[in-house]
């Protein structure tokens, strides 16, 4: 009996989705847990009223075949469970398309593989058939804005500082954000901070968003750990954006976070996000550039920038109307109008309003209220605060940048590897490149030293942050 189910899964993988007849906006997915022997079908809603406004009065089969792609890798992240303690799962999806002679070719199904492998720690098995079935209903066409740069929009505080910058920057383009997901709260907080920013901006934004919906979402065993996200989220950004005429997609996430760095050793691997990183961005950037048959550019403006200075616009315009709009929280606290302030997400977030001087009116459950967490609140500020000890010894020891770029890129060798793959696409010579990091981690730094025991208050006791500190650092 075991030697069959090897057998399974070496054939079919842990789980199977099995798209049928082809996604629809009312349709379902045959799902096949052979890990428990069970399987079931679960309905699928898609609102995809994003898609009528574009500039091309056909809908390119090839974006239906890009769109229906990102949806299948979203349900299939979603509903295949995902334990870190185990080895890493396998995920067979059947997919119907329009054209599997493009997405069936060996080296479309290996960047394919390669970039979902890199961005969720898990092995992919794609198995595209022809679509017979009657075509997915499209929206109508409405005429799309022109001129505009196409941004990917959470309504998180790196996408408000990002957008209020390029406002300012970019003064003759309008902007369109493009916003996914199913969940209502984070919908209306995307809406909100959108409607606000356009108070100041008006007539230069337009906030486009598609959905999509598991039925009887709460039956379902649903996967928490989706790192599928950010590849889903740069997919249908990119349908948006050709769809009106656009060869470029942006995120706005400061450097730090988008290169993500390990804080421990133990955060290497499956639960260390990669969603924004510089090679995930380059990886879809050639994905979807073969797929549609032209070069289109996922890149990130804000690389080579902190947190903190993404926010300093927003501070020297006193916006804190604004930036209070915005969540940032990993934990549960999430659906409630407060947020825990020691997730690192918080920490990060509290850093930025208080290196960039902009006053921070959000209400924190650590330090506002009786509230006692589970576990450690101290946990994530100390791992980020040995975190800036290590890349302080790393840079301090010379001033010479070739020492410095050879004590970070000898810790962290994935450093090395973004300034190989990204310089040309950044546009810069490699020595440049390295220099502009050098300078993202000394900025980090420095403004962490400025502000951290503003931070550690009623965290970490002040006798004993550097004892915490060297229990902490990175091995």
């Amino acid at each position: 009996m075991l030697n069959n189910k090897k057998e399974v899964h070496i054939g079919y993988g842990d789980y199977t989705l099995d798209f049928g007849v082809g996604i629809n906006n009312n349709g379902s997915v045959h799902f096949t847990d052979h890990t428990r022997e069970h399987e079931r079908d679960i309905g699928i809603f898609l609102d995809n009223q994003a898609f009528k406004y574009r500039v091309k009065q056909e809908f390119p089969s090839i974006i239906a075949d890009l769109i229906d792609l990102a949806i299948a890798i979203h349900i299939s992240d979603r509903l295949a469970f995902q334990d870190l303690r185990q080895e890493q799962r396998c995920i067979r999806v059947v997919l119907p398309v329009r054209h599997p002679e493009l997405l069936n070719t060996g080296l479309f199904q290996a960047k394919l593989k390669d970039l979902l492998e890199w961005a969720t720690g898990t092995r992919w098995i794609f198995d595209f058939q022809k679509r017979c079935a009657t075509e997915r209903t499209q929206p109508s066409l409405s005429i799309a804005p022109t001129d505009s740069e196409v941004a990917l929009w959470s309504g998180g505080l790196d996408a408000l500082a990002g957008l209020y910058e390029r406002l300012q920057t970019q003064a003759e383009h309008s902007f369109v954000l493009f916003g996914t997901g199913s969940n209502v709260n984070v919908n209306s907080l995307q809406e909100a901070v959108a409607k606000k920013i356009e108070s100041y901006y008006p007539n230069r934004l337009n906030l486009y968003r598609f959905f999509i919906r598991i039925s009887d979402s709460d039956t379902h065993r649903k996967n928490t750990i989706t790192r599928a996200r950010g590849v889903v989220f740069a997919m249908l950004g990119a349908a948006c954006a050709s769809l009106m005429g656009s060869q470029e997609l942006c995120f706005y996430e400061n450097g730090t976070g988008a290169i993500n760095l390990p804080y421990s050793t133990s955060a290497i691997g499956l639960d260390h996000t990669r969603s924004v990183h510089p090679l995930t961005l380059l990886k879809i950037s050639d994905l979807v550039s073969d797929l549609l048959g032209e070069t289109f550019r996922v890149w990130n403006p804000f690389l080579f920038s902190t947190k903190a200075e993404m926010c300093k616009k927003l501070s020297k315009d006193g916006r804190s109307d604004l930036s209070q709009l915005t969540k940032s929280c990993d934990s549960p606290h999430r659906k409630t109008i407060d947020q825990c302030g020691y997730c690192s997400s918080c920490l990060l977030r509290r850093q930025a309003f208080a290196a960039s001087k902009l006053e921070d009116t959000t209400r924190y459950l650590i330090l506002h209220g009786n509230y006692k967490p589970a576990a450690d609140p101290s946990i994530s500020l100390r791992h980020m605060l040995a975190q800036v000890d290590t890349l302080q010894g790393l840079l301090n020891p010379s001033d010479q940048l070739e020492i410095q770029w050879k004590n970070l890129a000898c810790k962290f060798p994935v450093l090395d590897d973004i300034v190989d793959n990204c310089s040309i696409v950044e546009k810069l010579t490699t020595s440049e490149m390295k220099i502009k990091l050098i300078r993202l981690y000394q900025n980090y730094v420095s403004e962490w030293n400025a502000v951290r025991s503003q931070l550690s208050v009623g965290l970490i006791k002040s006798n004993d942050i550097e004892s915490s500190n060297k229990n902490c650092l990175v091995a």
